[in-house]
């Protein structure tokens, strides 16, 4: 399992380019003057597409570039003719190369500043500032997140923050997105990035004869990482009701991989900028489309794992904003915050990827046509 891992984008994508290259046909989307390229295949020509996306935080991409490798090596070289006909496959590698390279989360923004983070950079008006998404609870946090590092101190004022905010919704404010500060924790951007831009594009020549659309993108960071025996946590995040139709289609497909719904989003999504938001607004109308995000768990607390997350990333702001880069302590907290270095992390980690997959293509196998009816 450790040969599908890489240790730098370049590498990565070296990888992906062999195995991709030997399964289907292999193609890159390109930006004027980016560094990093977006390399995607399609396996198949079949109307119905199920699409598998990474890296669209770069720090869990080593993860996700990991689990397609998996993919190309285990799967796309035994998928039966008849399937091929119905569905197109479609892996897109690392979207944000930049943050995978840099070991960050985020993609920084060189025109205008900041840390973007991109799944919260989808689907937003931007030319209507007015308009823009609002969440003024992120407000009441954001000094304290980005205040001076202290491992103890801050830890613990955070921790009484979220046992204070924990039932009026500051809390979970955090990390739904805001789009006022540039250098606070989730920010979606002043404009569309050129990775969103790219990712978009690819999408859009992907869905312009697509009868359905399945999409899954591959993250870390939420769940439980048992480092004693080695074992992770890993979700399917549904950004709808337990009764909606379309978390109901994922009830349907996967028996061993948890769904998690989200009861709050009776009225619209509470992610603010969300790919998988993005993607059933822009073709929902017009054929079926089911998205999702796989999550691997890498929390050894269930309590303080994403405290610390949120410590380290707002350490990281205060070090590059007082002293123009990160401190190598910071630096290798917020690594392991979404990338832990343990190898029963990463075994497990593939592992719990297989199972999705194998449970994916059982059902896909089983009913090589979606009914257009569910939407």
């Amino acid at each position: 399992m450790t040969d599908w891992y890489s240790e730098n984008w370049y590498q990565a994508t070296e990888k992906f380019f062999k195995a991709a290259s030997a399964r289907g046909d292999l193609r890159w989307c390109s930006a004027d003057n980016h560094a990093f390229d977006i390399p995607y295949v399609k396996i198949g020509n079949g109307p119905n597409k199920v699409v598998i996306n990474s890296g669209v935080h770069g720090i869990e991409g080593y993860f996700g570039s990991a689990a397609q490798n998996m993919f190309l090596d285990t799967f796309a070289a035994s998928l039966p003719r008849k399937l091929l006909a119905h569905y197109t496959f479609v892996l897109i590698h690392v979207i944000n190369g930049w943050g995978m390279q840099n070991r960050m989360r985020e993609v920084m923004d060189t025109t205008r500043g900041g840390l973007v983070d991109l799944n919260r950079n989808f689907g937003v008006d931007f030319e209507n500032k007015s308009a823009l998404p609002q969440n003024p609870k992120y407000n009441i946090a954001h000094d304290l997140l980005l205040s001076k590092p202290d491992k103890i101190e801050k830890k613990n004022a955070i921790k009484e923050f979220r046992s204070q905010h924990l039932k009026d919704g500051v809390w979970a404010a955090i990390s739904n997105g805001q789009y006022v500060h540039p250098y606070g924790l989730f920010y979606g951007g002043a404009a569309p990035m050129t990775e969103n831009k790219m990712t978009m594009k690819i999408y859009d020549e992907i869905m312009q004869d697509a009868k359905s659309l399945i999409s899954i993108g591959l993250h870390t960071g939420l769940g439980h990482f048992d480092r004693k025996n080695g074992i992770v946590s890993s979700d399917l995040l549904v950004s709808h009701p337990k009764n909606h139709k379309k978390t109901k289609f994922f009830d349907n497909v996967f028996s061993r991989t948890n769904i998690v719904h989200d009861d709050k989003a009776i009225n619209g999504p509470t992610l603010l900028g969300d790919l998988v938001d993005c993607l059933e607004a822009r073709y929902g109308k017009k054929v079926p489309v089911y998205t999702a995000d796989f999550e691997i768990g890498t929390g050894e607390f269930p309590i303080m794992s994403p405290i610390f997350k949120r410590m380290d990333m707002g350490d990281a702001r205060y070090d590059l904003l007082q002293y123009g880069k990160i401190n190598s302590e910071t630096w290798s907290n917020l690594t392991e915050s979404w990338y832990p270095s343990d190898q029963k992390w990463r075994d497990a980690a593939l592992r719990r990827a297989f199972v999705m997959y194998a449970e994916l293509m059982y059902y896909l196998a089983k009913r090589p046509v979606l009914i257009r009816g569910i939407r």
